[in-house]
């Protein structure tokens, strides 16, 4: 019994830190989240990309992590249960649950509260995009997909566009940034670009 318990705490340790280096750690998830997010506020709201909300977080309790750590902690509980208060192997099992069971749900817990912040914080910088201004360094089709230059929070950065009015955008032209869909800009030509496109006889004098 002591061998199986003493196989749970390894498997387990392993088993978490390969799920959590394969999965690449929280920020892929979030940030997709946040980008469903803000695309859902776009809908509910007015162009400018509508309110922005973190959305709901559920409690993780089946994800690999809390899994893993419920197989190690039996393990380790099954092992103080036969080591430490020399336990019949079937009144080992209570205390290994107990053990599992509890830091299983705490793990959980913690990794429900560190999603919700990651992905609180993922949405601000969304939000912060919608209504910046970018210029168009790759034509924009209507119906087809070009690139955009703007000022992100430490560097200059380019991103894939679509035009949100489905209207061809010219090069260098400059656009509002109106909302940002699994990393797809979508952009409304600004005033200043459409009312050079307008012939000087039709200009207000």
């Amino acid at each position: 019994m002591l061998t199986f318990y003493l196989a749970c705490v390894v498997v387990g340790v392993v088993f978490s830190v390969a799920s959590f280096i394969l999965s690449g750690g929280f920020e892929s998830h979030v940030e997709a989240g946040a980008d469903a997010g803000a695309d859902a506020g776009h809908a509910d709201g007015d162009n400018a990309g509508g309110d922005t909300g973190a959305g709901e977080v559920h409690f993780p309790l089946f994800s690999p992590v809390v899994i893993a750590s419920f197989v190690s902690f039996f393990g380790v509980g099954g092992v103080i249960g036969l080591k430490v208060f020399f336990l019949v192997p079937v009144l080992s099992v209570l205390v290994a649950l107990a053990c599992g069971v509890g830091i299983g749900l705490l793990v959980g817990w913690l990794l429900m509260k560190i999603y919700k912040h990651l992905q609180s914080n993922a949405v601000a910088r969304v939000r912060n995009l919608v209504g910046a201004l970018a210029e168009v360094t790759e034509p924009i089709a209507a119906s087809g997909v070009g690139e955009i230059s703007f000022d992100g929070p430490a560097q200059r950065m380019n991103g894939p566009a679509r035009s949100e009015d489905k209207r061809d955008i010219k090069r260098h032209a400059l656009v509002t940034i109106t909302r940002v869909v699994g990393g797809l800009y979508y952009v409304r030509e600004h005033t200043d670009e459409k009312l050079r496109d307008v012939p000087a006889s039709d200009k207000p004098a």
